[in-house]
């Protein structure tokens, strides 16, 4: 069979398959130096060993050219909104184009047009214009929303994105972990990066410059499929931004944005994902995205054959995704190995 890389968020009992191309698996010891008196040649001792399953995954059924890549306008009012259940006691803004929210415009939220106590409401998903009800509040519905959003505007003239999302795990390993597992590393879950590059044609409406020099926060949004079905948002600020050319050729612009997180207590996540409950990208994917947003270790299967290899606890370090005009939308997936790989099956 086929080569597979795999990954479970349920302790193995379910595996999801990776879209993916190519992958490979690495182990690196420490290097400890134990060169002594009287040796003519430096000498070592492998010391704890870690290991790590890179994997790309290609978000199959959208070719390049449909992802949009859009960021918030000018804030606009709205009075009254209708909301709907997205489950449990999460509710979203009915009309979708004004999903996203002004975090600095006052946000009221009405159950039976009664204003809802702020004590009674868990979170606001500014980026996705939905309220969640903390789990002691029963809604008696219907439920609508006054407050503000931003209309959302292509970025115009990009040709290819790069969206950074790794994680840098923390080592927690002590002696007796490493004695018990055979000297091998154990990690758990640190601080989260989030970095968005565009390249494209370079064009004075644009103003980019004019971003960079206002230390503008604005709201973008990341969509691969083009249609909705699993879209990206987060507060950024540009950092970077540039134009170069050659004679006779068009000039091409670049723009970085850094993620922005807001010192606001109910702004739970700065940045998220989406999935419409019709996306057909991968489950593998959507797994490797919560995981590495969330704290909780998954299991990642590498299988040389398709069938045998070897598995183990992993933290998902990198999840990054890239496309352009003419390439897939192709995530890259690593895995950093927590623990000591064991044989599959």
């Amino acid at each position: 069979m086929a080569k597979r890389v795999q990954i479970s968020d349920d302790n193995g009992v379910t595996w999801f398959t990776l879209p993916g191309s190519k992958a490979e698996i690495s182990y690196e010891g420490a290097d400890i130096k134990d060169t002594i008196f009287g040796q003519d040649y430096q000498s070592g001792q492998t010391g704890l060993i870690g290991w790590m399953v890179t994997a790309n995954g290609v978000y199959k059924g959208f070719a390049g050219y449909v992802a949009k890549l859009l960021k918030s306008g000018t804030s606009t009012p709205f009075s009254v909104e209708a909301m709907s259940l997205v489950s449990g006691k999460t509710y979203k803004i009915t009309n979708a184009t004004k999903n996203v929210w002004n975090r600095s415009v006052t946000t009221n939220v009405f159950d039976n047009a009664v204003l809802v106590n702020a004590s009674n409401i868990l979170e606001i998903n500014w980026l996705f214009g939905q309220v969640t009800f903390t789990p002691s509040y029963t809604p008696t519905t219907p439920i609508t929303v006054t407050g503000a959003y931003f209309p959302m505007t292509q970025i115009g003239k990009a040709q290819s994105f790069d969206l950074t999302q790794t994680m840098a795990a923390i080592e927690n390993t002590d002696f007796g972990i490493a004695q018990g597992n055979n000297g091998f590393r154990t990690y758990e879950v640190g601080l989260r990066t989030v970095q968005l590059g565009l390249k494209g044609v370079f064009a004075t409406a644009n103003d980019f410059r004019t971003l960079l020099t206002t230390r503008a926060e604005l709201i973008v949004e990341i969509n691969p499929d083009g249609v909705g079905k699993s879209v990206a948002r987060g507060f950024f600020k540009a950092m970077v931004t540039g134009s170069s050319g050659d004679v006779g050729a068009l000039e091409e612009e670049t723009l970085n944005f850094t993620l922005a997180v807001p010192d606001q207590a109910n702004v739970l996540l700065p940045f998220r994902w989406l999935h419409d409950a019709t996306t057909t990208l991968s489950v593998a994917i959507q797994k490797a995205l919560t995981a590495w947003a969330g704290t909780a270790l998954v299991d990642v299967n590498y299988l040389h054959d398709g069938t045998t290899g070897v598995k183990g606890d992993a933290v998902v370090v990198d999840v990054s995704l890239s496309g352009g005009l003419e390439n897939m939308n192709d995530f890259a997936v690593k895995f950093q190995g927590c623990n000591a790989p064991v044989v599959h099956p």
